[in-house]
């Protein structure tokens, strides 16, 4: 087996159990971004910004919880803190990039502090490869007292949701009640909205259609390819659109990768990590047609992801794709797949094949499981879950 890793380098939300309702019939984890369990461990959280003079000790002294007490020589100074641009979340540890929050609309922090009165929050993200700031919303008033305050990420474009560099608060100027300490008990996501999600259909509008594919190994059998790059890759505009190469004659067949769909922009980092949790299936509609003499048979396509900053490769399995210059719908099921909300790529590789194959992949789509599956269940026990430890029960 040809496998080789890739070396490049609104409010305030009422306690209610109505929360369950909102993972019905949708896919990619709503779930923990942070959650401090255990002591010691502030992960990664840090001051990103403040006036001047303001200053503040970060501290897991309590499992579950994150205290940040501010200690600036001008008491009550604005300040801001987030997690590390390099930290995609809390667990697994080793990937970095950005948090993949597409089709979902809505942070969650647990979040309060010990003044003797209101304070105004500004809840943000920075975001997309160039870390823009963007305000989840208008300023919250964050009362005394660990609440659960619900951001909204509608304001987020298509590029920003899918690479969310840092997530945060920024605490507005409160000298009239002096420093306080502030305690965050958990940060998560809520509400998928996606039944299915295209993660690239090559239309031609991202990175003049390639949408962040490379060649990832086995480059010799890709024409033109001069290595772990896009060289021997290009858009045909045929149609709908597609990426497009040639399979060289005898070889073992090219494997071509992609991220989260975005640019690849001259290395992967720029378009990982995708979130691709709790989806059931891949289908890949792509072609294969022989450039000289039509001999006809099929060639094998065996569906590969790479997680977890790379130390897993994962395959769903192979699919014969047809030689008849036609279409076909291959599908893949994700079931037993582990790390599938930290993927850095997402790969398609050929299996030898006797003639030279010009190649299509028109489509690349993930499709969640059907309504009252297993999954659905357990998106309802993770929303009891947290709407038990908003009640104040532990769990």
């Amino acid at each position: 087996m040809k496998f080789s890793r890739l070396n490049i380098c609104p409010a305030l939300v009422v306690t209610t159990l109505c929360v369950l309702s909102s993972f019905e019939g949708h896919a990619q984890s709503p779930g923990m971004v942070y959650t401090w369990n255990g002591t010691g461990n502030t992960e990664q959280w840090f001051r990103n910004f403040g006036a001047a003079g303001s200053s503040a000790t970060l501290a897991n002294t309590i499992p579950g919880e994150l205290t940040v007490a501010e200690t600036s020589g001008t008491p009550g100074a604005s300040q801001a803190f987030s997690d590390d641009f390099n930290r995609v979340r809390e667990l697994p540890t080793g990937p970095s990039g950005g948090l993949d929050l597409t089709g979902l609309s809505f942070l969650q922090f647990d979040i309060g502090q010990n003044g003797a009165g209101n304070i105004s929050v500004q809840f943000f993200v920075q975001a997309s490869t160039s870390a823009s700031y963007v305000a989840l919303g208008p300023d919250l008033t964050i009362t005394p007292g660990v609440n659960t305050y619900q951001l909204p990420l509608s304001g987020l474009t298509p590029a920003q949701a899918v690479y969310v560099r840092t997530l945060g608060f920024n605490i507005r100027d409160h000298s009239g009640l002096g420093n306080v300490t502030w305690t965050v008990r958990e940060v998560r996501s809520v509400n998928q909205t996606l039944t299915q999600r295209t993660l690239a259909n090559f239309d031609g509008t991202v990175e003049g259609g390639l949408q962040g594919a490379i060649v990832n190994f086995d480059g010799s059998s890709v024409v033109g390819n001069t290595g772990q790059n896009q060289t021997g890759l290009s858009w045909n505009p045929a149609g709908t659109g597609s990426l497009r190469w040639t399979d060289a004659a005898g070889g073992a067949g090219g494997a071509i990768s992609l991220g989260n769909g975005t640019a690849w922009a001259g290395n992967t980092f720029n378009n990982r990590t995708t979130d691709l949790s709790n989806y059931e299936r891949m289908i890949v509609r792509m072609s294969a047609t022989e450039t000289t003499t039509a001999h006809g048979g099929s060639v094998n396509v065996q569906s590969f992801f790479q997680n977890n900053n790379f130390s897993e490769f994962l395959s769903p399995g192979t699919d014969a794709l047809a030689i008849d210059g036609q279409y076909h719908d291959l599908e893949f099921s994700l079931n037993g797949l582990t790390d599938m909300n930290v993927i850095d790529q997402i790969g398609l590789n050929l299996g030898s094949h006797a003639d030279e194959l010009q190649i299509n992949v028109d489509n690349i789509l993930f499709v969640v499981p059907e309504p009252n599956s297993g999954i659905l269940l357990l998106g309802g026990m993770l929303g009891l879950r947290w709407a038990l430890r908003r009640a104040g029960k532990r769990v």
